[in-house]
């Protein structure tokens, strides 16, 4: 905890102007600065920040605040790691309150900032090379050619690794730094055979890759054509090396970008995601600011909690071949997973986005990006565009989108892309499809496939049809499980595993208002119908009219077939109370038989009426 006077002093010696203008163009108006909101898009400025009172304003989208929340906002970061931030930067003292975990702290932020150190100086000394080094006209050919320009360059602060054995090495030797700090980090090895250490990179273009705070933590380096003075090698280096992970970077938590994109991340709303180093670079270049890539690594959840702090949309822009569109599918159980918006954009077979911009330009680029489909429209229109035109292959299509559609919570939407599917696949009936996507869940590719020699076990299904259907109307409208005939199911509903599933619509209806799929499938994890109830989740059968229409009349046939389902069980009852002479059982059971025969009447009089 921060008190309020630690705060108050740490406000007033943080410079907002000076702060805010690191990451927003501002311009003198009256007492005020000016300049173009970062949490929004617009072209009039509207956004206006009061050096002297320490505040910011939107007069467009209204985001208002002090440095501490609009450091928040930008950064993604808590409160606390914004006011030790600030507290560091202004030299405002703030108090331990446990030492021992306060000196681990210090201790770690001291090797963490001695490592980045390191890291820096290689970096600048990459720089440097890129121009100074004989064989650097190599490397910054390998990105004009590329159409890669030296701002784009200097921005992402590309370099060139000298091919030596000991450049970088004896450079870091002379600035005093520690062998075993810089192996740590990735930028040296030891040899094999006697002491020392040697240069990890060599002759490659360089790619500093920058956390979110804009610290370099890690490299990737691009190979390069042979230069006239290197030996012949006796085979040719990978394509790419990037830095083992080390203390400063784990790959599956870093992306290429986000920090020199994560203001126009937060202004769009919306994240472009890439494969590529040069893809990344030539993507910020042409316009599209609010690109990151995964660095040597699928996409992650850690990546996809990151780009949540500034976004809750994500594009993605893979390689328009077998590859790419794998990496989509992959992509979008985290996506689904984090609840972020994705959309996929695809590209021309054998293109990626830098020789598509190369080729066509941005703005076919950003005609694309506009137009893409949601990652659900996409898998629906993907294997329909390019699927063999006969039934079997349809059929086997069409099945394999029942469990991606099973996952969608909305009935609405579940339905709309139940009729994409149709329409995409040239079928015209919807109930066909449905039960395609029903049949489909049965082969489902997440599960573990059975040994050949086991015996299929078929689905179990509720033991009545009629119970099951009145059970599915709740499924697809659960605001119905209030009206007055639902409020009878309870006592109506003769299967166990049914009536858990109509407490657990209940709960959910009761407590938030909707049905949430996956805590429902969680509830019913070990329950015998969860099979038949995933199937039942795919598709949405009945709208809200119909669904009540078809529970007012359901309700009363249930109560009707239950009372002719009890009524013999009645009179063997009764036969046998009198055969042991119970005459008193005897009676009560032949008056609990006339009240049951009187509703059952009354239950069909009520029907014929309707």
């Amino acid at each position: 905890m921060i008190s309020e006077d630690k705060i108050a002093e740490i406000r007033d010696r943080a410079p907002i102007a000076d702060l805010i203008g690191n990451y927003v163009v501002l311009k003198k108006s009256g007492n005020s600065l000016r300049g173009l909101c970062p949490f929004h898009n617009e072209k009039t400025p509207s956004f206006y920040v009061h050096p002297n009172r320490g505040f910011y304003h939107c007069f467009g989208c209204k985001a208002s605040g002090d440095v501490f929340s609009f450091l928040m906002h930008v950064e993604g970061k808590t409160f606390p790691e914004i006011a030790r931030d600030l507290a560091e930067q202004t030299g405002v003292q703030l108090p331990v309150y446990d030492a021992q975990r306060e000196a681990e702290f210090q201790r770690n932020k001291k090797q963490s900032d001695r490592l980045a150190d390191l890291v820096e100086k290689a970096t600048s000394f990459y720089c440097e090379q890129l121009y100074e080094h004989p064989d650097g006209g190599i490397a910054r050919n390998e990105f004009l050619d590329r159409g890669i320009s030296e701002e784009s360059a200097r921005k992402f602060r590309l370099g060139y690794a000298p091919h030596g054995w000991e450049s970088l090495a004896h450079f870091l030797d002379r600035t005093g730094a520690s062998p075993e700090d810089a192996e740590a980090v990735g930028l040296i090895v030891p040899r094999r055979s006697g002491r020392g250490h040697y240069d990890r990179f060599r002759h490659r273009l360089m790619f500093p890759i920058a956390d979110v705070h804009g610290r370099v933590v890690a490299f990737s380096g691009r190979a390069l054509s042979p230069a006239p003075s290197m030996e012949e090698q006796k085979e040719p280096p990978a394509k790419y090396l990037n830095s083992p992970e080390n203390p400063l970077y784990h790959k599956g938590e870093v992306l290429y970008g986000l920090h020199e994109g994560r203001v126009e991340i937060r202004r769009e709303d919306a994240t472009v995601l890439c494969e590529g180093n040069f893809d990344l670079v030539a993507l910020h270049q042409a316009g599209f600011q609010n690109a990151v890539a995964p660095m040597g690594t699928a996409f992650t959840e850690a990546h996809a909690r990151l780009i949540k702090r500034f976004a809750q949309k994500v594009v993605l822009l893979f390689d328009g071949d077998k590859a790419g569109r794998k990496a989509v599918r992959e992509a979008y159980t985290t996506v689904n997973k984090l609840g972020l918006s994705a959309h996929v954009v695809s590209l021309p077979q054998g293109a990626d986005p830098d020789s598509f911009l190369r080729e066509q330009g941005a703005e076919s680029l950003r005609t694309r990006m506009v137009r893409a489909p949601t990652i659900l429209e996409y898998f629906i229109d993907d294997p329909a565009a390019s699927v063999e035109p006969n039934p079997h292959a349809k059929a086997d299509a069409i099945g394999n989108l029942g469990p991606i559609l099973a996952k969608v919570e909305s009935p609405i939407e579940r339905g709309l892309y139940v009729e994409r599917v149709a329409r995409k696949f040239g079928i015209t009936d919807v109930g066909l499809v449905r039960r395609e996507l029903r049949r489909g869940l049965g082969r489902r590719s997440d599960r573990p496939a059975p040994p050949r020699d086991a015996v299929r076990q078929p689905i179990a299904t509720p033991v009545s049809e009629l119970q099951s259907k009145l059970i599915s109307l709740l499924i697809d409208q659960p605001t119905l499980i209030h009206d007055e005939g639902a409020r009878k199911l309870p006592k109506l509903l003769t299967s166990p595993d049914l009536r858990a599933i109509f407490d657990s619509i209940l709960r959910m209806v009761d407590r938030q208002g909707s049905l949430d799929v996956t805590a429902l499938l969680d509830e019913l994890n070990d329950s015998q119908l969860r099979p038949w109830l995933e199937a039942k989740l795919a598709v949405q059968e009945h709208d809200l009219e119909e669904a009540r229409q078809i529970l007012d009349e359901g309700v009363p046939m249930l109560e009707q077939k239950n009372i002719e389902h009890e009524l013999p069980r009645l009179q063997q009852r009764i036969v046998e109370a009198r055969r042991v002479g119970d005459d008193a059982l005897a009676a009560g059971l032949t008056r609990e038989f006339v009240e049951l025969t009187r509703s059952a009447h009354k239950l069909k009089s009520n029907m014929r009426q309707r």
